[in-house]
């Protein structure tokens, strides 16, 4: 029971980390500049915010368990 619950709590923890992470500036005026370049000057961007990746969100046992079956496969090379 507590494994689940510390497993919970470093979870928690690292969502609070992915919140309070802010954009850098430099990095707000390139997504800016990419975005008028590609959609035209009259662009107005009201918001950006940092998105978790989706592979964040995996399990280290789901994780741990893909490259196993991965490495498992034979791979057949040509002679």
């Amino acid at each position: 029971m507590a494994l689940s619950i510390s497993a919970a709590a470093a979870a928690a923890n690292e969502a609070v980390e992915l919140e309070e992470e802010e954009i850098p500036p430099e990095h707000l005026a390139l997504i800016a500049a990419a975005a008028t370049a590609f959609l035209g000057p009259n662009l107005r961007m009201r918001s950006v915010e940092l998105l978790p990746s989706p592979h964040a969100q995996v399990s280290r046992w789901t994780r741990q368990g893909r490259t196993f079956v991965q490495a498992s496969h034979n791979v057949r090379s040509k002679r």
